[in-house]
């Protein structure tokens, strides 16, 4: 069969494609992947280029294993050579390879976010700074977020990234950590591609034999590249101009953490002559579900056009829901799955329940454990995030790589070898007398027992994965340390549940390198540690140890952002109020509006068959009863959605009894009447706030500078009382005493 016959006309033109700039604009649910693949094969059959000339990229493990997968299945094992990888796995490849032309040498270790804050946490202690006060892991991810703008790249110096606003010099502590990664021969994730775009802007032999090497480049999700992959990728692709980029500027959602949606939008400025070619097919969700997203997102400016098409066909309509608070929201959404499992059997695994933030979940497990419905949240911690599997890499860290000063701190005295804090402050000393590393420092005194124990434990295991793979199997060696070094026992000591858990864990954390020796039969300890620090947080969140294709049945609970890359017959798309969807944070200027908007419209399209909408009228918050707007973003799918309204009177809250009249509480449906609550309500607002306001719930006012607004709530008493006023998609907060304000219909 020829590769092209099973694809649609346009994507037939992007596989055909295959010299000079491409820019393919894959709509959601289009075949993205399926393109990309092909494109490979077909440069490999009709003989474009050797398979080891290909470079393709793209986010997560998990993607480039799956195009791997799928280049072998259609061009066979020449497919193994085709180089796939992450961007961070691409870039290690470069700087392990030709890394010491910027000072880098090839047994660096990588600093995972963990790792970071260890260092920072270092170095606030040597500035006498109360680290109480200051998180060294919000300084960490404030440093990732300024290398993330990678700005300076463009000659943007330095000081005018770092932040002014911390109580101590943040240009000497982002000295000192660049200083310590330095000295222990580490890069963190942001230095992976910075040293790699530093490397290629200022070693032209480097550059040109990578260049020798690839001649056609791929790029996978060219929506979420920063500005240090813009330009790793632009320098590789130079010479050929061979280069086909695939994404879609609708679901660019991760400007946070420094994706720039400008790479895509500007590409054929960069790239003179540029074949654009736009998937419109999609194969994934209903036509009504189509149409809302098209609705929605045609609502944003900084786009390009697109005209997607349903290919599977009609649907039902969407369900807007609009509740009576989050109990009556949680409860038709729990009934909703409840019915439709009945009389469509469906299974619970065929469900999800999107949301903008974490904190909005646990009113769903709530109904869901009553009910006793199964449920998963995505996006918990990860096994490779557990302490005893960070232990054990950091033994495997420090084996490999004895100047990383961060995993011995973590491991010399774990498990406890009667090391306490005056040694250890001695042998920090020490190292920063000599200006030398703590392992060199463990080896100028051995004169506390634990410590020399520690030294002679470490110099065997050294020796010892210098036979692996030849004579120790990499499983073999990574059981002997833990039994060396006792971890084991330490953990069977403790004689408990937890103990045995984690037991289980080490385990399975054998299991993992066992089944990794046998897909890299030639590995060493250096490249299993490779690619299991390469398992970033910006993977796809998957349920732990499950094939998201045959997940158990589990209904699912994520954030919006974790669904992105996934499907599920069944959304529910919940909390779509102001201040929560869009977000509060982003709603102060067009470009955060327009973010919020994707993320809407990629939540909307994880949807295949069904798409319900839901919001509440009342919240809860610390600040107490809150009246919620709908999102602007229902107004914008208005026209296309079936509108309901839902206010149980069964609402529940946990009395040891199922239902009691006495807990339940009415609201109206309409704005403009009057509220009635139950006295056993907790939504009901205290007689203390509203004493002596001229004004109540839900009065519109005018202000004279903001205009027309609605009273949210009302605080205080007295002199003191004090009104939160909604005025569009903005709250503002004003002390009624000190405010011009005039009653309006």
């Amino acid at each position: 069969m020829n590769i092209t016959d099973s694809l649609n006309n346009n994507q037939r033109e992007a596989v055909l494609h295959t010299d000079g700039p491409l820019l393919i604009l894959a709509g959601a649910g289009s075949g993205k992947t399926r393109v990309i693949t092909h494109r490979i094969a077909n440069i490999i059959s009709e003989r474009k280029a050797a398979p080891y000339s290909i470079f393709a990229v793209t986010f997560t493990n998990k993607a480039a294993e799956e195009m791997r997968t799928r280049v072998i299945d259609l061009v066979g094992p020449a497919g193994n050579s085709v180089f796939v990888k992450t961007f961070h796995s691409a870039a290690v490849y470069i700087l392990r390879r030709f890394g010491e032309a910027v000072r880098v040498p090839r047994n660096f270790s990588i600093y995972d976010t963990s790792d970071q804050a260890s260092v920072i946490k270092q170095i606030l202690e040597e500035m006498n700074l109360n680290i109480k006060s200051i998180k060294p892991a919000s300084i960490a991810a404030r440093i990732s977020e300024i290398k993330d703008k990678a700005a300076f790249f463009d000659g943007t110096p330095i000081d005018e990234l770092l932040p002014d606003t911390y109580i101590f010099n943040f240009r000497e502590l982002y000295d000192k950590y660049h200083a310590r990664m330095t000295a222990q021969n580490a890069l963190d994730f942001n230095d992976l591609l910075i040293k790699t775009v530093q490397l290629l802007r200022t070693s032209p032999e480097s550059l040109a034999a990578l260049q020798r090497q690839w001649k056609y480049f791929m790029v996978d999700e060219y929506q979420d590249t920063n500005h240090a992959q813009y330009i790793m990728i632009k320098a590789l692709a130079s010479a050929t101009k061979n280069i086909c980029v695939v994404g879609d500027d609708d679901q660019s959602i991760y400007s946070w953490r420094g994706a720039d949606i400008r790479n895509i939008l500007d590409f054929e400025k960069d790239y003179k002559d540029t074949k654009v070619v736009t998937l419109e097919e999609n194969y994934r969700s209903r036509e009504p579900i189509i149409k809302a997203a098209s609705s929605l997102i045609a609502n944003n400016i900084d786009r390009k056009e697109k005209n997607v098409i349903a290919v599977n066909g009609d649907g039902e309509r969407i369900i807007h829901c609009q509740a009576n608070n989050e109990y009556g929201e949680a409860e038709f959404v729990v009934r909703r799955i409840v019915s439709l499992k009945l009389v469509e059997n469906l299974s619970n695994k065929d469900f999800a329940i999107f949301y903008r933030t974490n904190s909005q979940s646990r009113i769903f497990e709530e109904q869901f454990r009553k009910e006793n419905i199964p449920y998963r949240i995505i996006g918990g911690m990860k096994f490779y995030d557990r302490k005893e599997i960070k232990d054990i890499i950091a033994y495997l860290k420090l084996i490999m790589n004895p100047d990383d000063d961060v995993s011995l701190m973590r491991i010399i005295n774990v498990p406890s070898r009667g090391i306490g804090t005056v040694t250890l402050k001695k042998i920090s000393d020490i190292a920063n007398e000599k200006m030398t590393t703590l392992w060199n420092a463990v080896n100028v005194d051995t004169s506390v027992k634990g410590v020399a124990d520690f030294k002679t434990l470490m110099n065997s295991l050294m020796s010892m994965a210098a036979e692996v793979p030849a004579e120790k199997k990499l499983h073999q060696f990574i059981m002997h340390t833990i039994e060396l070094s006792a971890y084991r026992r330490y953990l069977e000591e403790e004689k408990s549940r937890e103990g045995q858990g984690r037991i289980d864990n080490l385990d399975e954390f054998i299991n993992s390198v066992y089944d990794y020796e046998m897909k890299n039969p030639e590995a060493s300890l250096a490249d299993f540690l490779q690619d299991i620090s390469l398992q970033t947080s910006e993977e796809t969140p998957v349920v732990e140890g499950e094939d998201p294709a045959e997940r158990a049945d589990y209904i699912t609970l994520m954030t919006v952002h974790n669904a992105k890359g996934l499907e599920f017959p069944v959304v529910f798309l919940t909390g779509m109020e102001e201040d929560m969807f869009p977000h509060k944070l982003s709603i102060d200027t067009e470009e955060g509006i327009e973010e919020e908007r994707r993320l809407c419209y990629v939540g909307i399209t994880r949807a295949k068959e069904r798409l319900f909408i839901t919001n509440a009228e009342l919240r809860r918050s610390f600040m107490g009863l809150e009246y919620k707007e709908p999102s602007r973003f229902i107004d914008e799918m208005q026209t296309l959605m079936e509108n309901l309204t839902f206010g149980s009177d069964d609402i529940r809250f946990g009395k040891g009894k199922p239902f009691a009249a006495t807990d339940n509480f009415r609201y109206a449906k309409k704005k403009d009447e009057p509220v009635e609550l139950s006295e056993n309500s907790p939504f009901l607002p205290s007689e203390k706030a509203e004493r002596g306001s001229a004004f109540k719930l839900r009065d519109r006012v005018i202000h004279p500078k903001y205009g027309t607004g609605t009273i949210m709530n009302i605080e205080g008493s007295g002199d003191t009382i004090k009104l939160i006023i909604l005025f569009g998609a903005s709250k503002k907060s004003f002390l009624e005493k000190y405010t011009p304000l005039e009653k309006t219909k």
